[in-house]
């Protein structure tokens, strides 16, 4: 056992571990806290299997503690009060809190600690049995309805107090009766049991749930923050029923139709959410199953449209029909292109091309990106090995790499792995991080940067200017090139402030010996005005467009021409 003694006497404290050891032997752990603030830390930090409080704890009662306590656990451990003074009205207000006996501290003896101990542990197992049987289903071990419904109702409290989002999903199994027919019930109720056991591994620690019935489970996701984490979490859920169920040495597939309510965008009462998270549920059935439904159609409707870019770019993907374009970068001091962006393109079915800033936001909500980023990494070494074949050993290639590729320690590995075997390309590529989704400042990602960039591969800060992050990018990352966002850049003949913020970024680009870059550069006034702010390079729309590597070759060729015959 883990007891903790709450006494703020040391010598009190002593004496009943002495009795402790006396009375029942080796305890395991016995934990000391000298006062009412120190107990506090340690319930709050770590639980224990036995509670002794002394009700005089300085100014502070040790009744106090008790709440504190049984708030941990649906069934708290024993707690025993301990008091200077036979007091029959704190025994009654111990009893009222929820304390499991009141001892006098004179009359404490080693036989009395291990008689109290031994009967308080047989009520407790009592206790718990039948709680077990009152507030547990007995075939899957999940939460039952009738303690569900009152965790609900918890959760609508805090979450109301807290002014936090939570979702009641409704998760019904598909032609359950059909597995109950063909392989009997039995074999039904090993299913439950399975999808129980899954459930239980894929919610969070903080997230509840329960089997309300027959085939019919309901999950209680707390703590979010935005929608769309609603979405991640259901789809993880979804992601349950991906593989086949062994029953009775068969594989049987089961999927499920799930609905979700959102407190308190749909409802602000308990009964509310329940009966619109049904609603969905059925929503979800009637829309072919297989799927979830949210009773916001709005959201529901958003979420479906995100759900199949994402399956449809996935399959794009495999097949290989992701495109690289390429953007050059042009010299303001001469007019030279010895470096390109990689931007990334998908063709849609109308001979256009999908929008990629709405595409690669749904891919970031996903583990898609890494994906991604690594094919777009592939692409590019090999686009570079085939120009120092061709004898253009000075090309660069910028690409974009999200924040979530830099969290996975799987994209490192694999660049790392190319470059080893490829060094001669490090110094050919740029990595840009936006600033629109910051990496965090954390040991990890700075050892990543540190590692990647000793190998020799740059880094740069795209859309510079547009965020809080922007210096501290600059001083706790290895960065070596700015790029002003286009925001700025196309407002500097009409704004002063953007004009003001311009000089100050390249002024702080040639101070800290950074290479810095103007984007969206369109008109030629604003490119002569670049070039009297002594920016060093720019890039945008009056030079080129985006274009796949066969065009951009023919336009390197005509530009060289024209470079030539300007000097």
């Amino acid at each position: 056992m883990r007891i903790l003694i709450v006494d703020d006497d040391e010598d009190d404290y002593i004496i009943l571990e002495d009795l402790l050891y006396d009375g029942i032997g080796k305890v395991g752990e016995i934990v000391w806290a000298k006062s009412f603030d120190h107990a506090l830390e340690l319930i709050e930090q770590s639980d224990f299997d036995f509670y002794f409080l002394d009700n005089r704890l300085g100014a502070k009662l040790g009744l106090g503690l008790i709440q504190e306590i049984k708030q941990r656990f649906n069934i708290a451990p024993p707690i025993i009060m301990l008091s200077g003074v036979d007091d029959h009205q704190t025994d009654i207000a111990a009893m009222e809190q929820g304390a499991d006996d009141y001892l006098i501290k004179s009359q404490l003896t080693a036989p009395l600690l291990e008689h109290t101990i031994r009967y308080t542990i047989r009520d407790k197992t009592l206790e718990y049995r039948l709680a077990k049987l009152a507030h547990y289903d007995s075939l899957t071990g999940l939460y039952n309805r009738s303690i569900f419904n009152e965790l609900l109702r918890t959760s609508l409290e805090q979450s109301s107090r807290l002014n936090q989002k939570f979702a009641l999903v409704t998760l019904d199994l598909d032609k359950f009766k059909f597995i109950n027919d063909n392989y009997g019930h039995p074999a039904g109720d090993q299913l439950l049991t399975k999808v129980a056991t899954r459930l239980k591994n894929c919610i969070r620690s903080s997230d509840i749930v329960a089997r309300l019935g027959g085939d019919e489970f309901s999950l209680i996701l707390k703590d979010v923050k935005h929608d769309k984490d609603f979405i991640k979490l259901v789809e993880n859920i979804i992601g349950v029923f991906d593989q086949a169920f062994q029953i009775a040495n068969q594989h049987i597939s089961a999927t499920t139709s799930i609905g979700i309510a959102i407190f308190p965008n749909d409802s602000q009462t308990a009964d509310g959410l329940a009966s619109y998270s049904d609603m969905a549920m059925y929503q979800a059935k009637s829309a072919g199953r297989n799927t979830f439904s949210f009773y916001n159609q709005k959201l529901h409707e958003e979420t479906k449209v995100k759900h199949q870019v994402e399956v449809a770019l996935k399959a794009a993907l495999q097949a290989n029909e992701l495109e690289l374009f390429y953007q050059p970068i042009n010299s303001l001091k001469n007019g030279e292109i010895t470096s390109v962006e990689a931007l990334l393109r998908w063709p849609n079915s109308e001979g256009g091309f999908h929008n990629t800033e709405n595409f690669i936001a749904i891919a970031e909500e996903s583990a898609l990106i890494l994906d991604i980023g690594i094919w777009v990494f592939e692409q590019a070494c090999q686009q570079l090995q085939l120009w120092r074949q061709q004898g253009f050993n000075d090309r660069r290639i910028s690409i974009n790499v999200s924040a979530n590729q830099f969290n996975s320690n799987h994209f490192t590995e694999i660049v790392t792995g190319i470059i080893t075997k490829h060094p001669e390309l490090s110094r050919s590529l740029v990595f840009e991080l936006t600033e629109r989704k910051p990496l965090e400042n954390t040991t990890a990602i700075i050892n990543k940067l540190n590692q990647l960039s000793d190998l020799g591969i740059c880094f740069s800060v795209d859309d510079f200017g547009i965020g809080h992050s922007s210096i501290s990018y600059l001083r706790a990352f290895p960065m070596n090139i700015i790029k002003i966002d286009r925001s700025i850049t196309a407002n500097i003949l009409i704004s002063k402030e953007d004009l003001a913020l311009c000089k100050a970024i390249i002024a702080l680009g040639k101070a800290l010996d950074l290479a810095v870059i103007a984007e969206g550069v369109e008109t030629d006034d604003i490119a002569s005005k670049l070039k009297q702010l002594s920016c060093p390079s720019a890039q945008g729309y009056l030079y080129c467009r985006p274009m796949p590597v066969n065009e951009l070759e023919s336009w390197l060729g005509q530009h060289d021409k024209k470079v030539v015959s300007n000097l």
